[in-house]
């Protein structure tokens, strides 16, 4: 059964790994519409968040924030603007690999002591 789970869950994150560097590469050096997009469906207040963090909303930060926002997605859900049903899923999908990789990274370092 664990071995069954396992599998599973090293699947989901070769997978949804590859489409999170992807979606990373998109925000970072893609248009700035898609970076516009997160912040203005996201931040508590858009406009603000744009004058003070300006410079992560560029090149390499842009990428940076797609990770803060996957991270802190399930206490900041409340603030969307856009209902999107395939956003929800993206940015859930999101939190759960950045879960993954975390709880894999510490079950890691818990059995090499």
């Amino acid at each position: 059964m664990i071995d069954t789970l396992l599998i599973f869950v090293g699947g989901f994150g070769l997978i949804w790994g590859m489409v999170y560097f992807f979606q990373s590469l998109i925000y970072s050096f893609g248009d700035r519409k898609h970076v516009n997009y997160l912040v203005d469906n996201l931040a508590k207040e858009p406009k603000i968040f744009k004058e003070k963090h300006y410079v992560s909303m560029v090149s390499i930060g842009a990428g940076g924030l797609l990770i803060i926002f996957g991270l802190v997605y399930p206490f900041i859900r409340h603030r969307r603007r856009d209902k999107k049903l395939s956003f929800d899923v993206f940015m859930w999908l999101n939190w759960i690999f950045s879960v993954t990789v975390i709880a894999i990274y510490i079950s890691g370092k818990v059995a090499n002591s």
